[in-house]
């Protein structure tokens, strides 16, 4: 039975905001000063990933040791507690606020926080802290890889000018003697490291409102994030959203039979489950974004959706006339492989555009490997070019069904948060970077599903 819709202040509550920007734009103050204004949590990642280079230090390692970094990372456990006088933060118990601003700990960051080993380690943190919702979280790669389903992404801009005469009334008020282009030129560098390295490189998200804190004062800049976060949960509620709903349909008396029959044969003979990131149900279509293992993932991940969709599938499986019969019943929509497919990728423009949703595998085709493959830009091109909000999705198991028929693993279905771009920046992003960029975001969404489902106690491993 349905609940009753959600009001926009219930929608408030369960939305994560996303700040990210280069050093000096002022995401720290301004995530804390939204936070504080939204009632939300501040969940400061960058002091995360100082209390890691503290350690660091601390044990004697060198920060350019990726190994010796990440088994760090791995075994320190971070938290954060508010108090009159601001917000502590815990590194094992600890409190180590004042010890990670040193200069020291500023200069072994950068480097430390470029190790894959520790980034993986603080992202997983940061998505538990996140939680359901009510959290503000600034970084440089927030949007883009911690969290591309954050209802509200914001990226913070200023020049390096201004950004080092912030930084400069900082240092002074520490004691610390300098000069404005010596500070400039370490800002300069600084983001030139950030933005080239390879794990999680500085970027702004696609679909982010972009903010150039320049010429703006603190207040301004706070009330625009603020303005933006009730803007979205006004928007969002408008979607008539319920909590704890299980709406089905409709649908296609062929297509209701397809489904039926795959929940049948997926659920009783290979004990597929599944699981939602949320329980709230927006009225509104969706691309779903998926992980491709099996020919059977179509139809057995599908028959998780509670409403119809479309899917996209290589035009070589239509020669057959009868395969081709029953999965165009099934609402396939043939697609030439290996070229830009301009008529099928109209068609499904037009589908997004009548509010029918549709199913796509961003890798382009199946990956034999326990890992994920590459982003493809279709599903980007899609998204963006519709403006429709995508939901990733993360299949395991149905590449080795004989295990999960005699149950020795577990054939399962993890289902995310939608990632949304906000309203007016898609003409942004329409280009071939903007694409890729977004299909990026789309499969570090599927490998965050990925890694929370493997992490689990329960989960049976092939």
């Amino acid at each position: 039975m349905k609940t009753a819709p959600l009001t926009t202040e219930d929608v408030l509550r369960d939305l994560v905001v996303a700040i990210d920007g280069p050093a000096g734009s002022g995401k720290s103050t301004t995530a804390r000063r939204v936070a504080s204004a939204l009632g939300f949590r501040h969940i400061d990642t960058g002091a995360m990933y100082r209390a890691v280079a503290l350690k660091a230090l601390r044990a004697g390692l060198d920060p350019e040791d990726g190994e010796a970094c990440g088994a760090a990372s791995e075994a320190t456990r971070i938290e954060f507690r508010e108090s009159p006088g601001g917000q502590t933060v815990l590194a094992d118990g600890e409190d180590v606020t004042r010890d990670i601003r040193t200069p020291e700990v500023t200069r072994a960051v950068s480097p430390v926080s470029a190790h894959p080993s520790v980034r993986s380690a603080m992202v997983r943190q940061q998505r538990v802290l996140a939680g359901e919702g009510g959290a503000v979280l600034e970084g440089r790669d927030i949007g883009t890889v911690v969290l591309p389903s954050a209802e509200v992404k914001i990226y913070l801009v200023a020049s390096a000018r201004v950004r080092a005469e912030r930084r400069l009334q900082e240092l002074r008020a520490q004691g610390v003697e300098t000069t404005v282009e010596e500070v400039e030129a370490d800002i300069i560098r600084r983001d030139e490291y950030d933005s080239g390295r390879e794990a999680s490189p500085l970027r702004r998200a696609v679909g982010s409102i972009l903010v150039d804190t320049s010429g703006l004062t603190i207040d301004e800049q706070v009330g625009r994030v603020v303005s933006a976060t009730h803007d979205t949960a006004t928007r969002l509620a408008a979607l008539e959203p319920v909590r704890g709903s299980d709406v089905s349909g409709p649908f296609s008396p062929l297509y209701h039979f397809g489904r039926v029959l795959s929940q049948v044969i997926s659920r009783v003979f290979f004990g597929l489950k599944y699981d939602t990131a949320t329980n709230v149900t927006y009225n509104e279509h969706y691309i779903y974004a998926c992980n491709h293992k099996s020919n059977v993932d179509p139809p057995f991940v599908g028959s998780c959706i509670h409403h119809e969709i479309h899917f996209m599938a290589k035009s070589t499986l239509f020669r057959n006339r009868v395969l081709g019969g029953i999965i165009r019943a099934g609402n396939a929509i043939p697609l030439k492989r290996g070229v830009f497919d301009r008529e099928a990728m109209n068609q499904v423009l037009e589908l997004l555009r009548e509010n029918r949703s549709l199913m796509i595998f961003p890798e382009g085709g199946r990956v034999f490997t326990d890992d994920l493959g590459r982003a493809r830009s279709g599903v980007g091109y899609l998204a963006v070019n519709s403006e429709t909000a995508v939901i990733p999705m993360f299949v395991s198991g149905t590449n080795r069904l004989w295990r999960c028929l005699f149950r020795r693993e577990r054939l399962h279905v993890s289902i995310g948060r939608p990632i949304r771009l906000a309203p007016g920046t898609a003409g942004e992003f329409a280009d071939g970077d903007g694409y890729r960029a977004f299909a990026e975001m789309v499969l570090e969404a599927i490998r965050a599903l990925k890694d929370e489902y493997e992490s689990r106690p329960d989960t049976v491993k092939g």
